[in-house]
């Protein structure tokens, strides 16, 4: 792509940004008013039913704040800003909608008051609402029409799957485009503008998936997963190698301190301290190190996401009925886990787990731990003893080994009845037989040393989360074998 066509495209999502900011302001005032009416109230205190949803849906009409209202005040900022050639009637409505969800969720308490879109991180990316007007793409010839402008759009014929999806056994040749998005990246300093593309029928098979029929239990960590199924059973980490350079960042983030200082000397108290309401003077050597930052997340969020999907195709074919225990994440970030939940995403990993066995006709069951309590459960007495945090392994009965905690969690999970929510204590200990020597041989169940007593063998290290590629290996290789 050319400077004048990246320009050009800027230009456009730059003018796509000012009518999203001006939409959401005008949204956010006629919320404001609606929440001052005396019926908003009433609607509120209302108990739930019919009469409440349909008093709610007529203050939406009174206040003009449905979907198709924020369609006309769009059309209105569009037409008057003099500015209409450069984007299609179609691309501002989906703008639109844009606003009334996210305005729509703040209304309803689920989420936080939509924030405008900044002149530095501007809009990422814009769609359209079919292909004949507006966002326009050409498979044959591989151009992305929009607004009287024509660009040529790279298709990688290397990329299989990329050439199945878009082929087709009808007259053309290739598959019918319902609309269109294109996004754009910042990738080392520069904008990077990518087709993303929606076709009608079926995408091709890219990846075998196990039946339902197979079952696998997951015991989520923060960094971490416990996985016990009828194939492999152990720790695997989440995310091995997406880990961003803290040294590095740490550099860059004082190097830039210095430089505001510097260039800033009037905006600091004699302690220190920034001044409020001083607006700081950015030099071009501070915007380098901005976009250095930029790209050291950039890389660790584009691996992390890799990697994700690596170890959920790996889960799914070796089951098509998953259970996972429920946590909740903010709570964790809360404590002592942010920086580690940061790291390896587990909350995304689990929504995005979720999202890819529903498209694939598989299921994913979220069991909540308040009936359950996995960690605190004994089989072998049929009663509930809360842990400390720092007790990472669990007696056997009377015998003298202890089994890795987390291990054992995902084996309750494995054996537990959901329907009556409740423990198999028997079909617990007839698995743990079976599997008992193969957890022996990879640490996850020692025995109990005698010096110790009765104690917990909290000064036992425990094995270390083993990566995707080396459970793909062993159980692919044979290494597993005597689990089947």
């Amino acid at each position: 792509m050319s400077d004048s066509e990246s320009r050009t495209i800027l230009r456009k999502l730059e003018f796509a940004r000012q009518l999203h900011n001006a939409t959401l302001g005008t949204a956010l005032g006629q919320l404001q008013q609606l929440r001052q009416d005396s019926e908003w109230e009433k609607a509120c205190l209302m108990p739930k039913g019919k009469e409440r949803s349909e008093l709610f849906r007529k203050l939406d009409r009174k206040y003009q704040l449905t979907e198709y209202d924020l369609h006309t005040v769009i059309a209105k900022h569009r037409q008057r800003s003099g500015r209409k050639t450069e984007l299609g009637i179609n691309e501002t409505q989906k703008i639109a909608t844009r606003v009334f969800q996210a305005v729509n969720r703040y209304k309803l308490g689920l989420e936080g008051r939509p924030r405008f879109k900044s002149l530095s991180r501007g809009l990422r990316s814009i769609e359209g609402k079919s292909n004949k007007t507006g966002l326009k793409f050409n498979i044959e010839k591989s151009v992305l029409s929009w607004c009287k402008h024509d660009y040529r759009v790279f298709i990688d014929p290397q990329d299989d799957f990329l050439q199945r999806a878009l082929r087709s056994e009808g007259r053309s040749g290739f598959k019918k485009v319902k609309y269109c998005r294109l996004v754009r990246k910042t990738i080392k300093g520069k904008n990077r503008f990518y087709l993303q593309v929606v076709l009608e029928g079926q995408a091709p098979i890219k990846h075998i998936y196990a039946s339902t029929s197979e079952r696998l239990s997951i015991d989520p960590g923060p960094q971490t997963i416990a996985v016990f199924s009828d194939v492999w059973a152990g720790k695997i980490k989440v995310s091995p190698t997406a880990q961003v350079d803290e040294k590095r960042l740490r550099c860059i983030q004082r190097s830039m301190d210095r430089s505001l200082r510097k260039s800033n000397p009037d905006c600091y108290e004699s302690d220190g301290t920034l001044r409020k309401g001083c607006v700081l003077k950015k030099t071009k050597g501070y915007e380098k190190r901005i976009q250095r930052l930029q790209e050291c997340h950039r890389k660790a969020a584009a691996t992390r996401r890799c990697e994700h999907g690596q170890l959920i195709n790996l889960l799914l074919s070796m089951a098509g009925d998953i259970r996972v225990e429920k946590n909740q994440w903010k709570a964790f970030q809360r404590g002592h886990f942010g920086k580690s939940l940061g790291k390896s995403g587990i909350s995304g990993f689990i929504e995005r787990l979720k999202s890819k066995a529903e498209s694939a006709g598989l299921k994913v069951t979220e069991v909540k731990p308040y009936k359950l309590k996995l960690s605190q459960y004994d089989p072998y007495t049929d009663q509930y003893r809360k842990k400390s945090l720092n007790e990472r392994w669990h007696s056997l009965g009377e015998s003298s080994e202890w089994i890795q905690r987390d291990v054992m969690s995902a084996l309750l999970l494995q054996c537990a009845d959901l329907e009556e929510e409740k423990h198999i204590p028997t079909e617990v200990i007839k698995t743990l037989e079976g599997v008992k020597q193969l957890l022996r041989d990879a640490g996850y169940v020692i025995l109990k040393p005698s010096s110790n007593g009765e104690s917990n063998p909290t000064f036992a290290s425990e094995p270390k989360a083993v990566t995707p590629e080396k459970v793909r290996l062993e159980i692919f290789c044979g290494a597993s074998d005597s689990y089947l």
